[in-house]
């Protein structure tokens, strides 16, 4: 019997309603209003961090490329006949 097979022989002997685990949604952490508005500000500052750091390489790489973007490459430019 393999494991996926258990677990789900496991499901089935629980009673109708109950969760897997035994724990109903309300028996979590609750969280408080400061909790939460602490939790959001971190996730609004990591966002904005994130986008700070995608503004700076992309700034980064269009100033690197910006003189050679419109030059062709020299593989691509007609051969010069020496004499």
């Amino acid at each position: 019997m393999t494991m996926t097979s258990e677990t789900m022989n496991d499901l089935r002997d629980l009673p109708s309603g109950e969760p897997p685990g035994g724990r109903r949604p309300q028996d979590g952490i609750r969280l408080t209003e400061q909790q939460l508005r602490a939790r959001r500000s971190r996730s609004i500052a990591i966002a904005l961090a994130l986008g700070a750091f995608v503004a700076v390489i992309f700034a980064v790489t269009i100033v690197r490329l910006g003189s050679n973007a419109l030059t062709p490459p020299m593989y691509m430019q007609p051969a010069q006949n020496t004499k």
